[in-house]
């Protein structure tokens, strides 16, 4: 699989083959195709729950500026920084 670069433009949603549960204010999810487990704070969280259908990843992050109290700069690094992370795990898929 060639690695795509995820930019603010890039349209990213889950992958199919996870299985999710919520416990407290986490999110554990499995990957059935890889075997492994995967869990999520309540920010992580609530970036799954928003990429569950296609979204443009700018208005992720303006999405997640509605909900906490972080400058947008802030927003952006991490926000593009967990979805890399997620997408080199293969639990993300990005278009664009």
């Amino acid at each position: 699989m060639t690695k795509k670069s995820i930019s603010l433009e890039s349209r990213v949603s889950q992958i199919e083959e996870i299985v999710a549960s919520d416990i407290d204010d986490e999110k554990v999810m499995m990957s059935i195709e890889k075997g492994q487990y995967y869990s999520l704070d309540p920010v992580g969280s609530r970036v799954w729950e928003l990429i569950g259908k296609p979204i443009k990843v700018s208005e992720l992050i303006d999405a997640l500026l509605l909900k906490y109290d972080v400058d947008r700069k802030t927003c952006a690094r991490d926000t593009l920084a967990f979805l890399e992370e997620i997408y080199e795990d293969g639990i993300l898929k990005v278009e664009g």
